[in-house]
């Protein structure tokens, strides 16, 4: 028996929940991208209100509604009035818990495409881009609204992981730092607010200047944090005595992971320090949301970029292939660990 004295759920009706889990992200999906979450800014509407302001079809809006209210997106009063709820309002474009972007990002017709052909990523160990001819980071600069995008669900996704950076390393030691490959710069302000004495670069595309300005203006940290474009294959980095790097190694493989922590490796001076900041895959298969969601994380990794997540020992070896060594590994408040390397 389950809780409340109910009978279990049979096997296969458990499984069929999983198989048709698929469902969910795309309702959340469409949520994001008709901008219900705003519509209902102002407080609660019934559902053909909402259709109105949305300009969709009212009885569509409605059954979608009905499906945010069973994930909990959204609340439903005796009038029939649907309100959002403290979830819910993550999918806002206006707020600092704001996730919307990464909604669009995840459930747009590419990414579910791509996931499509997971198969042939498994059975080939090739990702889509590969199977296809095409290359995963060129795209987006043929696409300056699919590039905004992607770059501001990484702000958004950072925003969450930044402060728990900055509280887990001490950077007071430090004068300057490099965030590499840092898009529009979203790790470094909690930092350099914690450290006034610091300085930031955040080193990028140059399609990610306007962005990165921006939000430094934005964050208050303009005066002391500034883009410097370039490619980290092909281009020397900055000099600086820190060097933080979050979220880039795990879309590479091998080969071209080393190749950045090399690039790195070239700039920094004898004292300075590399620190990779990555969640870290459990040498063991488990079944906690945290394995559930790195073990997808890595599936995600193989079909859209060829990369992958890593083991403790994975990231060792990487740094020493690069000519560094790893002098520690610690844990953050967040999902992700501060992986720090020096030179020999």
């Amino acid at each position: 028996m389950t809780g409340q004295g109910q009978p279990p759920i049979p096997l296969p009706f458990q499984l069929s929940r999983m198989i048709t889990s698929y469902w969910v992200p795309q309702s959340i999906h469409a949520a994001a991208e008709l901008g219900i979450a705003d519509a209902l800014a102002g407080g609660p509407k019934r559902s053909e209100e909402i259709a109105r302001a949305v300009d969709a079809n009212p009885d569509a809006v409605h059954r979608l509604l009905r499906a945010l209210v069973a994930l909990e997106l959204c609340a439903v009063g005796d009038d029939g009035a649907f309100a959002l709820t403290p979830l819910g309002a993550c999918l806002r474009s206006d707020t600092s818990d704001s996730v919307r972007a990464w909604a669009l990002l995840l459930g747009s017709e590419q990414h579910w495409r791509s996931w499509g052909r997971l198969v042939d990523c498994i059975r080939t160990g090739r990702s889509v881009p590969e199977l296809e001819g095409r290359d995963t980071w060129v795209e987006p600069s043929n696409d300056p609204g699919a590039s905004t995008n992607f770059n501001q669900s990484m702000v958004q996704l950072t925003r969450h992981i930044a402060g728990a950076v900055a509280v887990s390393y001490d950077f007071s030691a430090f004068r300057t730092i490099v965030d590499v490959g840092g898009g529009f710069g979203a790790l470094l302000p909690p930092i350099l607010k914690a450290n006034p004495e610091l300085r930031g670069i955040v080193f990028d595309l140059p399609r990610c200047r306007d962005g990165a300005r921006a939000l430094a203006e934005k964050t208050g940290v303009a005066g002391r944090c500034e883009f410097v474009g370039g490619d980290f294959f092909t281009d020397s980095l900055p000099k600086a005595d820190a060097y933080i790097i979050k979220s880039v190694i795990h879309d590479w493989d091998d080969e071209r992971s080393v190749a950045i922590l090399r690039t790195i490796r070239a700039a920094m001076g004898p004292e300075a320090r590399l620190l990779v900041v990555e969640p870290i895959l459990p040498e063991r298969p488990g079944s906690s949301p945290f394995d559930a969601m790195l073990a997808h994380t890595d599936l995600n990794m193989l079909v859209v970029t060829g990369g992958r997540e890593r083991t403790e020992a994975d990231f060792r070896r990487l740094i020493e292939r690069a000519g560094l060594r790893t002098a520690r590994i610690l844990p953050t408040p967040a999902t992700m660990s501060i992986i720090e390397g020096r030179k020999p």
